[in-house]
C-alpha cells in the first residue's frame, strides 16, 4: 500500500480523470480571491478613516510607541508586542504628539492612554494617528484570506482555497472589526499561519517544514498569550504524529517546534529591550509573565453581558453560538456547517492533517472562549471561525464527485449563497461593526459592546451634538469626555429629573456598562440613531422616575419625532 506521506491525497477527488486546465483557468480560484480582496480593502479604508477611534485603540496605539520609541514593554504587557508594534509603524509618519510619561516601564496604561487621546484632540491629529495606525490591521485582515487560500489549496485544491478565502471576507464583522487595530485580527492571522504550517509538516515531516512550524507558533504566542494554546495543542499533535516513529523522535520533533517557537518570543522583545536579559530568569520574559498574571487576576471577573434581550453578569457558554448567529450572514453559516458535514467524505489523511492541524486548535480555543466570564464580543471567536473556514472548503471537492446534474445545482447553490454573504458586507458599509442580521434588528435591542457599539461614532456624534446641544453618556475611549463633544452637557448623574430636550446615549452603556443606572432609560423608545451605535432621545419634559421593574431589552425607535415610554 503507498504511503500517505509519500503520496498525499487532495480533496480534488476527480482531478485525475479529467484533463488538465491550461495555466489561465488554474489562476482563475487566485485572481478571483484578489478581486474580492481589492473590494475588501477598500471599504476597509473607507471605515478606517470614517470611524473614530474605539475603545481599546488609542491604548495599543500608545503602547506600540512606547515599545518602539521608548522601549517600553511593560506597557499593556497584558498583550505580547508585536501586533502593537506593527501596527504602529505607520503611525510614524503620521507625526502623532507623545506626551511624556516620567514613569516609562509601568504598565499605566489607563491614566497615559486617555492623555494620549487628549493630546491627539488638541493637536487635531486623532483621525489622521487613528486612521494610519488601522493600515498594517486591514492589510492582516486580508493576509488571512490568502493564508486559507494557501491552506485550502494544501489539504483540497485551489478552488476550495480560494472558496475558504472568500468566505472569510464575505463578513459584515470580518471587515467591522478587521479595520480596526486590535489583537484578535493579528492573532488570527497567527493562528491560520501556524495551521498551515503545521498541515504542511504533517505531509512532508521535513525538519524544513518543522522549522516553519515553530516560527509560526512563535507569531502565536506573540499575537495573545491565549496563544499559548495552541503552541501546546500543536506540540501535542507533532509529538502524537510522530510517536509511531519511537517517543525519541517525537519528543525531539515537539521539542525542535517548541525551542524555535520560544526563541521567537525572546527575539521580539530583546529586538524592543535587551533589558529582558537583566530579570530574574524565566523561561518566558518577565512583561509576557506579568501580562499573563494580569489577565488571570482581571479576565476572570464576571462582567455585565447582555444578548437577545437577555441581561445577566458574568459568562455564558450559549452567548458565543447566540451571537455567531446574529452577528453573521445567516449564508455563511449555512455554507460554514455544510463543509463540516462534507469533511466526512474526505481521504483518511486529509482528514488526519485537518483534524490534527485545522481542527484540534479550533477546539482548544472554542472551549477556552466558552469558559471566560466576559462575554463582550464576538470577536474573541475571530481565529477560531477563520480556521472553520478551512474545513468549509471541503464542498468544493464534495461538489466534483456528485453527479453531473446534481453536481450542478450543487454549486449554483454554493455560488448563491456566498453571493448573498459578499452582498451583504457591501451592504453593511459603513456600519459594518453595528451590522446584526435578520430578524435581530435594529441592533442595539439585540447585542452590546464590541457587536455593535465600541465608541466609532464620536465623528458622527461631534456633528450632530454641535447643533443640538444635547445632554450625552458616551462609550469610547478613555479621555474622550462630554466636555470634548462641541455642544455637549455632561450626562446628569442616575436620576432623570435633571433631562429634557435632546439626550445621546451609547447603547454600551445603555445594555451593559451603565446598565444599572440606566434602567429608567429603556422603558423610553430613542427618535434616532447615529452609525446605528448612539441612541438618540428627545424628551418634551424631564422623564420621571418609575417604580416599574425596568425592561431587559430597550424598545425599537418611536414612530414620531419625541421619546416616550413603553
Amino acid at each position: 500500500m503507498p504511503s500517505l506521506r509519500a503520496q498525499p491525497v487532495t480533496g480534488d477527488l476527480g482531478a485525475a480523470s479529467r484533463p488538465a486546465r491550461p495555466g489561465w483557468m488554474r489562476r482563475l480560484p487566485l485572481l478571483g480571491l484578489i478581486l474580492l480582496a481589492a473590494a475588501f480593502l477598500g471599504l476597509g479604508l473607507a471605515e478606517a478613516w470614517s470611524d473614530s477611534p474605539t475603545f481599546d485603540e488609542p491604548v495599543y496605539v500608545a503602547a506600540g510607541l512606547a515599545e518602539v520609541l521608548h522601549h517600553d514593554v511593560a506597557f499593556n504587557d497584558e498583550h505580547p508586542p508585536l501586533p502593537k508594534v506593527l501596527a504602529v509603524l505607520p503611525v510614524l509618519l503620521a507625526h502623532p504628539v507623545i506626551p511624556p510619561n516620567g514613569s516609562w516601564d509601568s504598565n499605566d496604561e489607563q491614566t497615559y492612554g486617555a492623555r494620549f487621546v487628549a493630546a491627539q484632540l488638541s493637536a487635531g491629529t486623532l483621525r489622521r494617528v487613528t486612521f494610519a495606525s488601522r493600515l498594517v490591521p486591514l492589510a492582516e485582515s486580508i493576509g488571512v484570506a490568502f493564508v486559507l487560500f494557501a491552506l485550502g489549496t494544501e489539504l483540497f485544491g485551489p478552488g476550495a482555497g480560494a472558496f475558504a478565502g472568500a468566505l472569510w471576507l464575505a463578513s459584515p464583522f470580518v471587515l467591522g472589526i478587521g479595520h480596526l487595530d486590535g489583537v484578535d485580527v493579528p492573532f488570527a492571522l497567527a493562528a491560520t499561519l501556524s495551521a498551515w504550517a503545521l498541515v504542511r509538516w504533517l505531509r512532508t515531516r521535513r525538519t524544513g517544514a518543522l522549522v516553519w512550524v515553530g516560527l509560526a507558533l512563535g507569531a502565536v504566542a506573540d499575537s495573545q498569550i491565549s496563544g499559548l494554546l495552541i503552541v501546546a495543542s500543536s506540540l501535542a499533535v507533532i509529538a502524537a504524529f510522530q510517536w509511531r516513529s519511537g517517543i525519541r523522535r517525537a519528543l525531539a520533533s515537539a521539542g525542535l517546534a517548541g525551542l524555535i517557537a520560544l526563541a521567537a518570543v525572546w527575539a521580539s522583545y530583546l529586538v524592543l529591550t535587551p533589558s529582558v536579559l537583566w530579570h530574574a530568569p524565566a523561561v518566558l520574559p518577565r512583561p509576557y509573565l506579568d501580562g499573563t498574571a494580569y489577565l488571570a487576576s482581571q479576565d476572570t471577573i464576571g462582567t455585565a453581558g447582555y444578548v437577545a434581550g437577555i441581561a445577566y453578569t458574568g459568562g455564558r457558554w450559549w452567548f458565543w453560538p447566540v451571537s455567531l448567529v446574529i452577528k453573521w450572514p445567516a449564508a455563511s453559516l449555512l455554507l460554514l456547517v455544510a463543509g463540516l458535514v462534507a469533511c466526512v467524505r474526505l481521504p483518511r489523511g486529509v482528514r488526519g492533517r485537518l483534524a490534527g492541524g485545522v481542527a484540534l486548535p479550533a477546539l482548544v480555543l472554542t472551549v477556552f472562549t466558552l469558559m471566560m466570564p466576559r462575554d463582550i464580543g464576538l470577536r474573541y471567536l475571530l481565529p477560531v471561525i477563520a480556521l472553520w473556514a478551512v474545513p468549509a472548503g471541503a464542498l468544493v471537492p464534495a461538489i466534483t464527485a456528485f453527479r453531473p446534474r446534481l453536481r450542478s445545482a450543487a454549486r449554483a447553490v454554493v455560488a448563491g449563497l456566498l453571493a448573498v454573504a459578499l452582498l451583504a458586507t457591501a451592504w453593511s458599509f459603513p456600519r459594518s461593526l453595528a451590522w446584526t442580521t435578520r430578524p435581530f434588528r435594529p441592533a442595539y435591542t439585540a447585542v452590546t459592546d464590541s457587536n455593535v457599539d465600541w465608541g466609532q461614532a464620536l465623528y458622527a456624534l461631534s456633528a450632530w451634538s454641535a447643533s443640538h446641544h444635547p445632554w450625552v453618556l458616551y462609550f469610547g475611549p478613555r479621555g474622550i469626555t462630554a466636555a470634548a463633544i462641541p455642544g455637549a452637557r455632561p450626562w446628569p448623574g442616575t436620576a432623570p429629573a435633571g433631562i429634557s430636550g435632546w439626550a445621546a446615549v451609547s447603547v454600551t452603556a445603555l445594555n451593559s456598562s451603565n446598565r444599572s443606572s440606566l434602567g429608567w432609560l429603556r422603558r423610553w423608545c430613542p427618535v434616532g440613531l447615529l452609525d446605528d451605535s448612539i441612541l438618540l432621545y428627545h424628551f418634551r419634559q424631564s422623564p420621571a422616575a418609575s417604580p416599574e421593574a425596568t425592561p431587559a431589552q430597550p424598545p425599537p425607535l418611536c414612530p414620531g419625532t419625541w421619546s416616550s415610554a413603553r
